[in-house]
């Protein structure tokens, strides 16, 4: 079960150390940039260290869990939404960038402390030493990246809405959310008693480069 779980907390720091390239690459603000890189380089170390201690406690650094295929598959998705930038300003890009560093810190940083808590526990003394060593050479970092992050991120969205810009007249006739069933067909409930009149406009329209590319074709 602990190589299970140190396999999966494997591919969560390679996940992030792939997020950290991507987000770093694309940032156009110096300080939030220089960051990137150099937790980028901190993740690239902690996934040293958690390979190392694969070895240590038996393991082969090489071996897939089922659960980190299934972190793997969480991290691709977040890499994923950074594709959908249609309609996006460069400031919300970059805040959606900094929201999945946040959601992938977060995952991270619950995985030392897991780890932080279960040498606390074990009684084999090799173990218990592999363990703190690893969790002494990354617990500290690893609170500094998701404080950071939480932080940077409300600034971030803070300055967006005092400061602006306002976004542009035309992103009033878009959504961005596909359409939905009949609120019966999702919850039988009566949910519709005292909730606000619906919007004018309607639920769906294609996105702008969608229409774009049919008025080509």
């Amino acid at each position: 079960m602990l190589l299970d779980k140190l396999s999966e907390f494997l591919m969560v720091e390679q996940g992030g150390l792939q997020l950290y390239r991507v987000v770093s690459a694309r940032s156009t603000q110096p300080a939030v940039k220089k960051q990137y890189e150099e937790f980028g380089r901190e993740t690239a170390h902690h996934r040293e260290v958690l390979a190392r201690l694969i070895e240590q406690v038996g393991g082969d650094p090489s071996y897939v869990s089922p659960t980190a295929r299934l972190a793997q598959v969480k991290s691709e998705k977040l890499l994923e939404s950074t594709l959908f930038a249609d309609g996006l300003s460069q400031q919300e890009l970059e805040a959606n960038d900094l929201e999945n560093v946040l959601l992938a810190e977060t995952k991270d940083h619950a995985d030392w402390s897991l780890l932080s808590q279960l040498a606390q526990q074990v009684s084999e003394p090799d173990l218990r030493k592999a363990l703190e060593q690893a969790v002494g050479e990354v617990e500290s970092e690893e609170d500094e990246h998701l404080a950071w992050a939480r932080e940077t991120l409300a600034q971030m969205c803070l300055t967006m809405l005092t400061n602006g810009p306002a976004p542009s007249p035309e992103r009033w006739v878009q959504t961005i959310s596909g359409p939905l069933p009949p609120i019966e067909t999702i919850h039988p409930a009566p949910v519709t008693e005292g909730l606000l009149k619906p919007a004018l406009q309607e639920p769906w329209q294609e996105a702008t480069t969608v229409r774009a590319m049919r008025a080509k074709a």
